[in-house]
């Protein structure tokens, strides 16, 4: 860590003491009394011995260690600052004051031997997720009497990202939207052919297209038409309008908790191997994920993600749905929140099936309509698999 020193000396106390010492002093020459003389002296020479008790300035360096690396909300995280001393003499004790989130973190660090080095740690939970902030590093020297400090502050402020818990979740949804022949269209690889319609026998038709039953039939040759099937494509809608969640209760706190059942969404519809689209927050960000490799960028964007009004209107699920090439829906929301399940239902008729996640209520599950399922619970475990298991679980020959 780099040393960025702003040395302190004088405390108020000794200010006090220097201040009351002079006027002492004064007083008794001026009045003629001897022991207002020698208190006055008394507290100078107070002053002079702190000052010859109170030794040099911190020295040395300091690193810091910070595990995990990867910082989870709701995880203990553990801090180690090593004092190495490259001197040949000792440094002696001194109090050190990490800064961590804006807070201080009191500690003591013990006196380093020459060319050696000391080692404290400490630790805390993470109760939120976001940005957390370290350092610098305050070390302080007082004499015994409080009178004077020497400080000096080492390293720079480190931000890292706490991102939000990744539950074993369930990605399927009850509702499939089924293929002309069966089967279910978002478990069709892309490229292969889906019944559209029959339609009469044009010139260059393949003969292998022909339906012979309908053919029969109506007395004139029919063909099957053909379409191509769209590429499986889950998009998950995360609602930050703080008004559609109640009120923390005790060290629950719903807002946090939808961010964290969005995130175990997310991360299970990637390891099924589907591509994904994330919109959330006040701006309506959006990200997209092709691949395993990019579930990163869906934890650091939710890690910052923003409650608040919206600053432009928000589009409909309709237009979200059509902009993403969607074929399944899930929608993370609060208790409070009104008119969101019809809005999913309108929008049901534009993908195979769609999960409205409420949270803030007792843990319950309903169906209001074929393709749609509606959670709610108090918090994210209440979602996770083996809270809410599922009969449909999503087929892909892809594992990460």
């Amino acid at each position: 860590m780099a040393a960025a020193d702003a040395p302190r000396l004088f405390t108020p106390r000794s200010v006090a003491i220097g201040v009351a010492g002079l006027i002492l002093t004064g007083l008794g020459i001026l009045l003629g009394y001897p022991a207002l003389i020698v208190v006055g002296f008394g507290c100078i020479g107070i002053l002079i011995a702190g000052l010859l008790l109170l030794g040099r300035r911190p020295g040395g360096q300091l690193t810091r260690e910070v595990e995990p690396v990867q910082l989870t909300r709701g995880e203990r995280v553990a801090v180690r600052l090593t004092a190495s001393n490259s001197g040949l003499t000792p440094l002696g004790a001194v109090d050190a004051i990490d800064r961590v989130a804006g807070r201080d973190v009191e500690l003591h660090l013990p006196a380093v031997p020459p060319r050696g080095e000391t080692t404290i740690t400490y630790s805390f939970l993470t109760r939120r997720r976001g940005e957390l902030s370290f350092g610098p590093v305050r070390l302080e020297r007082r004499d015994p009497f409080g009178l004077y400090l020497r400080e000096r502050r080492l390293g720079e402020v480190r931000t890292v990202l706490v991102h939000p818990r990744v539950l074993p979740m369930s990605a399927s949804l009850s509702g499939r939207k089924q293929g002309m022949e069966g089967g279910s269209a978002d478990r069709d690889v892309l490229g292969s052919n889906q019944f559209s319609t029959l339609r009469e026998y044009v010139v260059g038709d393949e003969m292998r297209q022909v339906h012979w039953r309908s053919t029969a039939r109506t007395g004139k040759l029919m063909v099957k038409q053909l379409v191509d099937n769209p590429l499986p494509r889950a998009l998950v809608v995360l609602d930050t309008d703080p008004t559609a969640y109640p009120g923390r209760s005790g060290d629950l706190d719903f807002q946090e908790e939808a961010v964290d059942v969005a995130a175990s969404l997310c991360a299970a519809i990637v390891r099924a191997g589907l591509p994904l689209t994330l919109r959330f927050g006040v701006a309506d960000d959006v990200i997209e994920v092709l691949r395993p490799e990019d579930l990163p960028r869906v934890l650091d964007g939710l890690a910052t993600a923003r409650f608040g009004n919206p600053t432009r209107r928000p589009p409909t699920l309709r237009n979200l749905i059509l902009a993403a090439r969607a074929t399944s829906l899930y929608v993370v929301s609060g208790s409070l929140a009104a008119g969101t399940t019809a809005r999913v239902l309108e929008a049901l008729g534009l993908v195979g099936g769609a999960l409205l996640v409420q949270v803030g209520a007792a843990p319950s599950q309903t169906q209001p309509r074929t393709g749609m399922r509606v959670v709610t619970g108090w918090r994210a475990e209440d979602f996770a698999l083996s809270a809410v298991p599922d009969p449909h679980p999503v087929s892909s020959g892809y594992r990460p």
